[in-house]
């Protein structure tokens, strides 16, 4: 069914068409549930908003909708930063849902307090959906509906035999979910991470990347703030980077 053996823009391309032809539409976690075969494309930004950016213009030219939950607390990008809420803001642009991918570890599971997160990014930063998914969850919130936000992980989204995920940058859920898609089975939730699919198929190269975007956006804040400090020290140069 596909033709990519890597990760690339291609497969995640042929996987998005793969399900429209096999008749599936493709939901998001705040919208009111969709009749018939439902694809719930997912992607968790733990490393590369420039990646989910990159996704979200792929997913919008094949007509589906996508899903995309951004951290408060990653060290691999600044959410505050303009180039990141200009991505967030251009992806809700695009038709997708874009909420929170909260780290239980930092900021738990309580209903309440996510909810007041939630209002305070909305009201504060940028306008998001209410939809968050969770960042290595416990066991106590795999299953677990809320009524202030929907979590991606609530049984009327998420089961263990209808969801797959490219977690430890594997491919090896391709087989599993050409099969699903040849069944019809009727609900099928495929985690993705960004940073996996930018063209860049070589885990040194990406971690090369990375360092090199993260060290410029440091450059970037101290000629920002303390210019007079700074002038002489760091390269003005700029370019830009696929992670």
């Amino acid at each position: 069914m596909f033709s990519a053996t890597s990760f690339a823009p291609s497969l995640f391309s042929e996987i998005v068409r793969a399900a429209k032809k096999s008749g599936y539409a493709f939901a998001r976690f705040d919208r009111a549930p969709i009749a018939g075969k439902r694809f719930l494309l997912r992607n968790d930004v733990d490393i590369s908003p420039r990646a989910a950016l990159l996704l979200g213009q792929l997913a919008q030219e094949n007509g589906a909708a996508s899903n995309f939950f951004f951290q408060l607390n990653a060290e691999t990008y600044n959410i505050f930063s303009d180039d990141v809420l200009d991505i967030m803001r251009d992806l809700r642009v695009r038709g997708h849902c874009v909420g929170l991918h909260i780290d239980q570890a930092r900021f738990g599971e309580d209903e309440a307090a996510i909810r007041r997160t939630v209002d305070w990014f909305s009201s504060c930063v940028i306008e998001i959906d209410d939809a968050v998914s969770f960042h290595r969850p416990s066991a106590s919130v795999l299953g677990k509906s809320y009524a202030a936000f929907l979590n991606a992980y609530d049984p009327r989204f998420f089961s263990p035999d209808s969801y797959l995920s490219d977690s430890r940058r594997s491919l090896a859920f391709v087989p599993t979910l050409a099969s699903w898609l040849d069944a019809g089975k009727p609900s099928i939730q495929l985690l993705l991470h960004p940073e996996w699919w930018s063209g860049i198929d070589d885990e040194l190269a990406v971690w090369t990347e990375l360092k090199a975007r993260r060290q410029q956006e440091l450059a970037q804040y101290v000629t920002t703030n303390f210019a007079k400090v700074f002038h002489n020290v760091v390269p003005a140069e700029r370019r830009n980077f696929r992670i």
